[in-house]
């Protein structure tokens, strides 16, 4: 067996609940980015304090740096979003001091795919409703985004067992005149699937937290990786932006 040795490394702090951004990761990265994962309990909506999440985090930057990592993903969308715009930037700065490694948010990376495409009027689609949805909305509109629409599946958990027909069906069936485009939140889903059948049907982009996530990494890394096609599936945010 041979291996090939990466040309940049990204390390990942991950939900340990999640059993879908390594595959997709791994699936759709450039072929000499090395994928590193660690695992936290994030609980997002109050299950845990904040202060407990973050020194977690840190604790996982820290071993993601011992294997000199190039760049460092927080893939938590839901736990940066209810700390807002600044409270985002506050831990990716205290990520970067803790690690001595650059590093980013999958939240903060939906932001930069949202702006590269100019969808400022959004359609958000999350596996959550209430509170959640309320919570999300308010970060998009604090970001300078304006949540035209929205709507929660109420899948909360088992948001992985949800199929991407069924997000291609909740998007489309939300999206009006007025959106620029579909915002699909949330990292344990199926939702990177759904991209292209979205955007074919309703001829505007689709953004979501996985797909979001990967593009900041590599574009981030890209001086160091080698030139590969966009992935189709990964839709107009990697042919365009």
């Amino acid at each position: 067996m041979s291996t090939v040795l990466p040309s940049a490394r990204l390390g990942i702090i991950l939900s340990s609940g999640n059993w879908t951004v390594e595959p997709y990761f791994r699936a759709y990265a450039p072929a000499d980015l090395g994928i590193h994962v660690t695992r936290m309990r994030m609980g997002s909506g109050g299950e845990r304090g904040q202060a407990e999440i973050e020194a977690d985090a840190l604790d996982c930057a820290r071993l993601l740096a011992d294997a000199a990592v190039d760049l460092i993903d927080l893939q938590g969308t839901g736990i940066m979003m209810e700390r807002g715009p600044d409270g985002e930037a506050s831990m990716v700065a205290a990520i970067e001091e803790a690690s001595g490694t650059p590093a980013y948010t999958a939240t903060g990376a939906a932001v930069e795919a949202l702006r590269a495409l100019d969808m400022r009027r959004l359609v958000l689609v999350s596996p959550y409703e209430g509170a959640s949805i309320n919570r999300e909305s308010a970060f998009l509109e604090a970001s300078g985004f304006s949540v035209v629409n929205a709507i929660g599946l109420d899948r909360g958990n088992r948001s992985n067992e949800v199929s991407a027909s069924d997000w291609v069906a909740a998007a489309t069936g939300q999206d009006c005149s007025e959106a620029d485009g579909i915002f699909l939140s949330g990292s344990n889903t199926t939702m990177l699937e759904a991209v292209a059948p979205i955007e074919q049907a309703i001829g505007k982009p689709a953004v979501t937290s996985v797909q979001a996530a990967l593009w900041a990494g590599v574009r981030r890394l890209s001086p160091s990786l080698s030139a590969a096609p966009a992935p189709p599936a990964l839709g107009r945010l990697f042919a365009e932006a």
